[in-house]
C-alpha cells in the first residue's frame, strides 16, 4: 500500500513537470525581423552642372530717374504711372515766372554788350587811323616818341577783344537762363512707360527728390552680386531661370548680359546682369526676382541622386544593397552638384544601386525590401 502511494506521487509529479514544459514552450513566440521598405537608383555617367540661387529686383533695362533741375512750384501734372510716353513729351511743368523775367534780363544784357561792341568797333577805327597819322608824323620827326607809343597803346587796347568778351559773356548768360526756363518743363528722355510720378500739383519740385521714373520694360534686367569663388565660373551670353513669384512659378529664361571685372568696393563682391525679356509686359520693374545661374559645370561624370549621399561622422556615405537585402554602407567623396544629382568623385562605380529613399532610416546590415529601383 505504501508502494502505491509512491508509485501515484511519482506519476503526478512527471505529470506536472511535462505539462509544465510544454505550457512554457506555447508561450515562447519567435521574434521575426521586419524588412525596412527603400527605393534605390543607379549611379549614372551624366554632364552635371553647379547652380547657386541668387536674389535681385528686376529693372527696366532703360530706366531713368528724373530729377528736377530747378526748385519750382508744380503747375502741371501730364502723365500718370503706368501711362506709355515717348522720348521727348511732357510730364510736369513748373511755374517759370520768375526764369521768364531771367531771360529777358539777360536779352537786356546781351543788347547792352552789343551796342557796347558796335561802339568800340567805331573807337578802334578811329583809334587805328589817328595812330597811322601820327605815325606818319613821327617819320617825319613832327611827334615825340612818346606821342606815337600813347596812339599805339590807345588803339591796341580798343583791339584787345574786351567788348567781344563781353558779347559772348552776355550770350552764355542767355543761354543759361533760357535753359533754365525750359527746365520748368519735364520730359521723358526716352521711349517707355511711366513707373511713378512722385509730385502733385501745388508741390515744390526740388532738386535732390526724384520727380518721376520712365523706364522701357520690354527689356528688363536683375543685377545680382556673385562671390569671387563662383563669378570666375559664370559665362556671358548662359542661360538663367529667373522666377519672379509675383507673376508665376514657371522661371521665365534669362541669360547672362555682363559680368564686372571689378569688385563692389563696399560689398566685395562682383556685379553680374541679366537680360530678360518681357515682350508680353507680365513683369514689373521692382519686382522680386530669383535666380538660379549655373557657376560650374562637368562632362561625363558619375552621379547619384542628392538624396543618397548622406554626411555621418565627418563622411559622405550611401548605402547600397547586398544580394542578402541587407543595407551595406559605403564611404564616397562628393564633388559638386545642384539640385537634382551629386558628383561621385570615388567610392562608387557606375551602374550600382544606391538607396535614395529610406536610407535615413537604415544602417548597416539593416535588412530592407527594395519597391523602386532603376529609374
Amino acid at each position: 500500500m505504501e508502494l502505491g502511494k509512491r508509485h501515484l506521487t511519482l506519476v503526478t509529479v512527471l505529470m506536472m513537470a511535462v505539462l509544465l514544459l510544454s505550457g512554457c514552450s506555447q508561450s515562447e513566440e519567435v521574434v521575426k525581423e521586419s524588412a525596412i521598405t527603400v527605393n534605390t537608383a543607379p549611379a549614372q555617367i551624366r554632364d552635371l552642372a553647379k547652380s547657386v540661387l541668387y536674389t535681385g529686383t528686376v529693372r527696366g533695362q532703360n530706366e531713368v530717374y528724373l530729377m528736377p533741375k530747378v526748385l519750382a512750384r508744380v503747375t502741371g501734372i501730364h502723365a500718370q504711372p503706368g501711362d506709355t510716353v515717348r522720348a521727348g513729351q511732357t510730364l510736369i511743368t513748373l511755374d517759370n515766372t520768375d526764369f521768364i523775367a531771367g531771360v529777358k534780363q539777360a536779352e537786356a544784357l546781351l543788347a547792352l554788350a552789343q551796342a557796347g561792341l558796335q561802339s568800340n568797333q567805331i573807337q578802334a577805327e578811329n583809334a587805328r587811323l589817328n595812330y597811322e597819322r601820327i605815325q606818319a608824323l613821327h617819320e617825319a620827326g613832327a611827334v615825340s616818341d612818346q606821342q606815337l607809343e600813347a596812339s599805339r597803346a590807345a588803339y591796341e587796347a580798343l583791339i584787345a577783344g574786351s567788348a567781344e568778351a563781353s558779347v559772348a559773356q552776355a550770350e552764355a548768360g542767355l543761354m543759361a537762363a533760357r535753359n533754365t526756363l525750359n527746365n520748368c518743363i519735364i520730359t521723358s528722355p526716352i521711349n517707355g512707360v511711366v513707373g511713378t510720378i512722385s509730385l502733385s500739383l501745388g508741390d515744390t519740385a526740388n532738386p535732390s527728390a526724384v520727380a518721376a521714373i520712365v523706364s522701357n520694360t520690354s527689356q528688363l534686367e536683375v543685377e545680382v552680386m556673385v562671390s569671387e569663388t563662383e563669378v570666375s565660373h559664370i559665362q556671358k551670353g548662359s542661360q538663367v531661370d529667373v522666377v519672379v513669384r509675383a507673376v508665376r512659378d514657371e522661371p521665365f529664361l534669362g541669360e547672362v548680359k555682363s559680368i564686372s571685372t571689378v569688385a563692389d568696393p563696399v560689398k566685395r563682391n562682383y556685379p553680374v546682369k541679366v537680360s530678360l525679356p518681357n515682350t508680353e509686359g507680365q513683369i514689373k520693374s521692382g519686382m522680386f526676382a530669383e535666380l538660379t545661374i549655373d557657376t560650374m559645370s562637368k562632362q561625363g561624370i558619375l552621379t547619384v541622386p542628392v538624396g543618397a549621399v548622406i554626411p555621418k561622422g565627418g563622411q559622405d556615405i550611401v548605402y547600397l544593397v547586398d544580394g542578402e537585402s541587407r543595407a551595406q554602407v559605403a564611404e564616397v567623396t562628393t564633388g559638386i552638384k545642384n539640385d537634382q544629382y551629386i558628383e561621385i568623385v570615388s567610392g562608387l562605380t557606375a551602374g550600382q544601386e544606391v538607396i535614395v529613399k529610406g536610407n535615413t532610416l537604415v544602417s548597416d546590415g539593416t535588412l530592407v525590401r527594395v519597391v523602386g529601383g532603376g529609374q
